[in-house]
């Protein structure tokens, strides 16, 4: 089956929102159609060319997309003061949910042909009359915070074969059948491969091997986000070699990373089959951290006015619309106030899921009723995929999973999200807080838990406390019987 995605300036949402809605102010900067339909590259910005090849022995032969981006070189910025660094100390849970978890049926969202503005009336009422009846299902995973901490680099590089630099392929091997059994795998990529200009680094501000890069995508990643607030760790610099290092790569999109305002307004559309998602990403911040202000590059920072108009030019441009939002407490098993709100925002907005990141620990999911009469699915937080933290509640992460469901009938079609269900995934390391290794708790053994280190660090630690924590935080609707025993 053909996979592709491109990237939809905004400004033609800005037209079709005009039409729909008389009196609305056109939006300011959006800026001309953007394509990603050329072969042409840019030059690359790491210290060689070479840094972006693969010397693993695992690379994959796919078609490289098309692609067109700026040829601007930024340089490295002033090194500001590290004041807000938020990766330790957890702060206080938020107010009670304010949003409804109601019983409906499936949301129907009906199909708005991408760029509609674009092509005459009657082409687009014959290429809708073309569209051939039928069902597709594509099945979705989001995973959370893949973390590469210093000690995480060092495992990778005693576990290398052959000519391997690093060998982090090895730590994923145990869920990789999960991930490559999805059609649209997304994971919050936490930890920025910034380039070999820059030492490796682990906490507080860190830079992985490209790598760990490979890694995820040989197992089936092809939706990369890095809104987050450890995007700046090493500057300007990094993080324009982060966005090239992900650009470069095969059957990979990028979201959450942005040259300028013009790209920043481009709304990343990933289409597969016949079926088109919306994507958005944002972060609360970036540890207190910012770009110069001669850049011309763009933080997705949370706005709620930003958010909301992103969301409204997205909503006719694809089938459904994702938001990825880096939000949250640390160490906090409840969503707080501030979330909750902006969940609701974006449920009001018609958004079709929005998938939380940052906590560190798991929180609740749920269905959400909309105004429009859909539903919105809502993972406040999906935990960590793989960290080397030493919290026993930062052991356990889960892996969103759903399918798309689209049918189409006389040229008209429904898009539905069904099967929704958290796969919890636990990260396992020894005593030397190495040999890390992702299960599927399912997979994992009372033997496994009893030798992992995490034991020595809170004392918590155990097969059961994981258990339990999956079920006092997950309702079981989203679970599997295993846990419901």
């Amino acid at each position: 089956m053909k996979n592709k995605f491109k990237i939809i300036n905004a400004a033609i949402a800005c037209i079709f929102i005009t039409v729909l809605f008389s009196g609305l102010t056109v939006i300011s900067g959006c800026g001309t159609l953007l394509g990603m339909d050329s072969d042409d590259g840019e030059e690359l910005t790491f210290a060689s060319k070479s840094n972006y090849e693969r010397n693993d022995i695992l690379a994959d032969a796919i078609e490289n997309p098309n692609t067109v981006r700026d040829n601007n070189k930024i340089n490295i910025g002033q090194t500001p003061e590290i004041s807000q660094i938020n990766d330790s100390q957890p702060e206080q849970a938020g107010e009670t949910d304010k949003i409804e978890n109601q019983t409906v049926p499936d949301s129907v969202i009906s199909e708005n042909t991408v760029n509609t503005d674009a092509i005459p009336a009657d082409t687009t009422d014959m290429q809708a009359n073309n569209i051939k009846d039928g069902t597709v299902r594509l099945k979705f995973i989001a995973a959370g915070d893949n973390i590469m901490h210093s000690n995480m680099i060092d495992d990778a590089k005693e576990r290398v074969k052959d000519k391997e630099n690093f060998n982090f392929k090895d730590m994923y091997k145990d869920i990789a059948s999960i991930i490559k059994s999805s059609d649209i795998a997304l994971v919050n990529v936490e930890t920025p491969i910034a380039g070999d200009e820059f030492a490796y680094s682990g906490y507080p501000m860190f830079n992985t091997p490209k790598e760990n890069g490979f890694a995820l995508t040989n197992i089936g990643f092809n939706i990369i986000n890095i809104a987050n607030n450890h995007m700046l760790d090493k500057w300007e610099k990094g993080y324009i070699n982060n966005i090239d290092f992900w650009e470069s790569q095969q059957n990979v999109l990028l979201i959450g990373g942005f040259k300028d305002e013009e790209d920043f307004e481009n709304i990343r559309i990933y289409e597969k089959d016949g079926v088109s998602i919306a994507f958005l990403s944002y972060t609360y911040g970036t540890n207190g951290m910012y770009l110069p202000k001669e850049s011309k590059m763009v933080i997705p920072y949370i706005d709620d006015a930003t958010v909301e108009r992103q969301v409204k030019a997205a909503r006719p441009l694809a089938d459904l619309v994702f938001v990825v939002m880096h939000w949250g407490d640390e160490d906090i098993f409840a969503p707080n106030q501030w979330q909750r709100s902006l969940a609701q925002m974006m449920v009001d907005n018609g958004v079709d899921v929005i998938i939380g990141m940052h906590p560190h620990v798991l929180q609740e999911t749920k269905w959400v009723n909309r105004p429009d009469g859909g539903r919105t699915l809502i993972a406040y937080s999906l935990g960590n995929m793989i960290s080397g933290m030493l919290g026993a509640q930062n052991m356990i992460g889960g892996l969103l999973s759903f399918d798309i469901v689209k049918t189409t009938k006389n040229g008209e079609s429904d898009t539905k999200i069904e099967n929704a269900q958290i796969i919890p995934i636990i990260t396992h390391y020894d005593k030397r807080r190495k040999a890390f290794q992702l299960y599927k708790f399912e997979d994992y053994t009372q033997e496994l838990a009893k030798a992992h280190g995490n034991i020595n660090s809170d004392n918590k630690f155990s097969y059961k406390y994981i258990k339990d924590l999956v079920k006092q935080i997950i309702a079981p609707e989203f679970l599997s019987d295993f846990y419901k025993e």
